[in-house]
């Protein structure tokens, strides 16, 4: 709060919510991302418990004031009554919050969610296991997904191509260019003029010769077998399990399950106590204020209650 006293306006207080801080950076990889405190800790100026604490601590002084000044006693009363009670509960449950977050000097028990935080990082890995990644969810996830799910759709490829398809035909042309298939055809040829017989018969017509004829048909029929190749790699992208190959999910859910915990192992070592505070505190943050508002009402009704007890009581 700040008196506003700018030219031509009378003076007044105003209600000045400041900037929300961020993390100037953050690290790549952090699993944690910085986030905000609660209003009830970064901003204790202008949330919902300090406007009730306000609220009830003017009552209080103002009961106190009537009280000193000995003016309408009858009313005094009851509002010092109500405005010590509701203004008590009010600070007791500010303090309580900012004991479950911060260390405080000379209380003990405060700050409990950071010297635990060990506890609790284990408990946030726990709870993802047992309750994301259990064996028998993982289970069903992968019976009822194995038989609807495409996995080769997932595969990048030429846009508008087939990728198991594209790599088929790649191979293919790689180990049947004339680079890779002559040298083989040449050895093949050597041994066959080579042998007493066949050689001697092949001879009459030339080794040039006997070689153009095998490698044209050899050509022609690696073309042809390509066209049968490719619509088998068409016809298993349609239908994997044509092969009779089945998924052996037992080793799957293991490799998953341990992948997780280990990928939880590293993110969660990152963690800081304060990255811990934050993660917890900016759940709760909405509600953090609430508890200070019903304190104050809360110890209002108790002194109301109080102030009237006492006047039906001899």
């Amino acid at each position: 709060m700040r008196l506003d006293d700018r030219p031509g306006r009378g003076a007044r207080w105003k209600i000045y919510q400041p900037a929300t801080v961020h993390a100037s950076k953050k690290a790549e990889g952090d699993l944690i991302a910085a986030v905000p405190l609660s209003d009830t800790l970064s901003c204790p100026m202008i949330n919902k418990g300090t406007l009730s604490n306000l609220a009830s601590g003017t009552l209080l002084l103002t009961g106190l004031l009537l009280a000193a000044t000995e003016t309408a006693a009858a009313a005094s009363d009851v509002i010092l009554s109500i405005g010590l009670f509701a203004f008590s509960g009010g600070i007791t449950n500010t303090l309580a919050v900012k004991m479950l977050f911060d260390r405080i000097p000379g209380l003990a028990g405060s700050g409990v969610i950071q010297s635990r935080f060990t506890e609790i990082r284990e408990e946030i890995k726990r709870l993802i296991l047992d309750q994301f990644f259990t064996e028998e969810s993982l289970h069903q996830f992968l019976r009822e997904k194995t038989a609807e799910v495409d996995l080769l759709s997932y595969l990048k490829g030429e846009e508008g191509g087939n990728p198991a398809v594209t790599f088929v035909e790649t191979q293919w042309d790689q180990l049947t260019r004339p680079e890779v298939l002559d040298p083989l055809l040449d050895e093949q040829v050597e041994k066959i003029f080579a042998s007493s017989a066949l050689g001697g018969l092949l001879s009459l017509v030339g080794k040039d010769t006997v070689l153009d004829i095998v490698r044209t048909f050899v050509g022609s029929f690696t073309d042809s077998l390509k066209k049968k190749v490719l619509e088998a790699a068409r016809d298993f992208s349609a239908n994997p399990s044509a092969l009779g190959l089945e998924l052996d999910v037992e080793r799957l859910v293991a490799d998953i399950r341990r992948e997780v915990d280990s990928l939880l192992d590293r993110r969660l070592e990152d963690l800081s106590p304060q990255d811990v505070k934050r993660i917890i505190e900016d759940v709760i943050r909405k509600h953090l204020g609430w508890l200070v508002v019903w304190g104050n009402v809360f110890g209002g009704l108790i002194g109301l209650g109080a102030y009237l007890l006492r006047d039906l009581l001899p």
